[in-house]
């Protein structure tokens, strides 16, 4: 009965993940409790640091590439991050359904674009 159980918990699972869209981290963003607000840099910074990553594991993120969405500045702040992703959002509500990451590395870009031949 036991092993039934685990079966079917983990067929589960799979069916009931959803992916975290643009629109569900502006909801999260748009919250004013702390616990809250801390997510949404958090899951922000985490992105951004994973696209950057990502990408210098593939063809290198020093200086403009090809392939690289954004380039941030040494000083940028978390709240610059959670101020520009919000902005690109509201201004193309065409990408709430998104995958958030995507809208991150889109609103980054949009905000810190990579200066050629920097």
């Amino acid at each position: 009965m036991l092993r039934a159980l685990i079966c079917a918990s983990a067929l589960a699972i799979p069916l009931s993940a959803a992916a975290f869209t643009a629109s569900d981290l502006n909801r999260l963003c748009t919250k004013t409790d702390i616990a809250s607000r801390s997510a949404c840099a958090a899951y922000i910074e985490g992105a951004a640091d994973g696209v950057f990553n990502t990408i210098d594991a593939i063809g290198g993120t020093t200086g403009p590439r090809v392939g690289q969405y954004f380039c941030l500045p040494a000083d940028a702040r978390s709240q610059q991050l959670t101020d520009a992703v919000r902005r690109y959002i509201a201004e193309n509500p065409n990408v709430a359904g998104y995958n958030a990451s995507t809208a991150i590395s889109l609103g980054l870009g949009k905000a810190f674009p990579c200066k050629t031949g920097s």
